[in-house]
């Protein structure tokens, strides 16, 4: 039940004492219902009718019984008079939060997978049912902003309209055997559309997408005014899909709170994931999952001054030796820690299946 004024809860704790005269909570109960389903039959109506028919049963009842009656019918108004409010705001900021949002012009699934704690997807039946060992599987269903960011949505669709073909040993790259890589704690962003084996190549001073033995086009994604709705901004909500403005690989991002306002200056919305069990299941098991960290545990609160000195160094000589390392593998071509980064989840997020619907 949505939140009752003062006022309102007063009138509960009468309607409560009125219940009382009541025989019985069956009857009280019943009553309720038969206003709730005719509810067009007012109390004046009621009043009215026995007035002007005097022969009526409701005549011949004894006092107990019409007290009892009168008292059901302005208790049954009540109630609905200080419900019916509240189930019409609630219903009236959903259907407004709904409005706010550009028509959907294209809908797609993503079927989506969480791993065990150890990588594992298989089936077992020897382990605990906790989080920590379940593999968690459930499909997503997007809505794609075709008036606000045309070209986005059309870049979009290239990765999920992509016949799999067991057969072909040089697929093309799709959502379907994309993954979730991390969590970004400053902007909420989960990010998602890498494709493992797909990168930005130059060839004859541009760039291209190589993937496998192919060589692809590399498109902006960019839009030039050809959305006939307003863009709409991160800071709407969650579940919205977001792609970095510039960037020609797939990759795109989904906010899990309302993001702050300077991503709009960055990124693109040109869909969101229609709110379900699925979508509120998936992203709060996304937010649960341990991720890399690339810095050292900060000192305790509770430790004594000298040591959180002591720690403080020794932090800061982590840092430098990282980053002095880091630099190093780079000069030397070693790229394996381009695959450590922050945030990083430690479970595997992937995609399995992508459709349209």
């Amino acid at each position: 039940m949505a939140h009752q004024t003062p006022l309102a809860m007063g009138t509960m704790y009468l309607l409560l004492a009125i219940m009382c005269s009541f025989r019985s909570v069956e009857s009280f109960s019943l009553t309720i219902q038969k206003h709730q389903s005719s509810r067009k039959v007012s109390l004046s109506k009621s009043i009215l009718y026995n007035h002007n028919n005097p022969s009526s049963s409701s005549e011949k009842k004894s006092p107990d019984i019409l007290r009892r009656s009168l008292l059901s019918s302005i208790a049954t108004s009540s109630i609905l008079s200080i419900l019916s409010p509240a189930n019409a705001a609630e219903s009236s900021s959903s259907s407004d939060e709904e409005r706010s949002y550009p028509p959907i012009t294209n809908k797609v699934y993503f079927d989506v997978r969480i791993s065990r704690a150890d990588g594992t997807f298989y089936v077992r039946d020897d382990l605990p049912d906790t989080n920590e060992y379940q593999v968690y599987n459930g499909r997503l269903t997007l809505g794609l902003f075709g008036t606000v960011a045309p070209n986005h949505v059309s870049e979009f669709m290239k990765y999920v309209n992509v016949v799999y073909n067991p057969a072909d040993d040089n697929p093309l790259p799709s959502y379907g055997r994309s993954t979730f890589t991390r969590l970004d704690q400053g902007t909420g962003l989960l990010e998602g559309g890498l494709i493992p084996g797909l990168e930005i190549t130059s060839i004859g001073g541009g760039s291209a997408i190589r993937y496998g033995g192919r060589i692809l086009p590399s498109t902006l994604w960019i839009e030039k005014g050809g959305g006939t709705d307003k863009p709409v901004s991160h800071s709407m909500g969650r579940g919205l899909l977001t792609h970095k403005t510039l960037d020609p690989t797939p990759k795109f991002g989904i906010t899990t709170r309302a993001a702050p306002l300077e991503l709009d200056s960055t990124n693109v919305v040109f869909g969101r994931v229609l709110p379900d069990d699925n979508m509120l299941e998936f992203l709060r098991r996304v937010e649960d999952i341990k991720t890399y960290s690339m810095d050292r545990p900060a000192p305790s609160v509770d430790a004594s001054l000298d040591n959180r000195v002591q720690e403080e160094l020794a932090a800061k000589v982590f840092s430098t030796q990282k980053e002095f390392f880091r630099g190093a593998a780079k000069t030397f071509g070693d790229t394996r820690l381009d695959n450590v980064y922050e945030g990083k989840f430690l479970r595997r997020v992937e995609v399995t299946r992508v459709g349209v619907l």
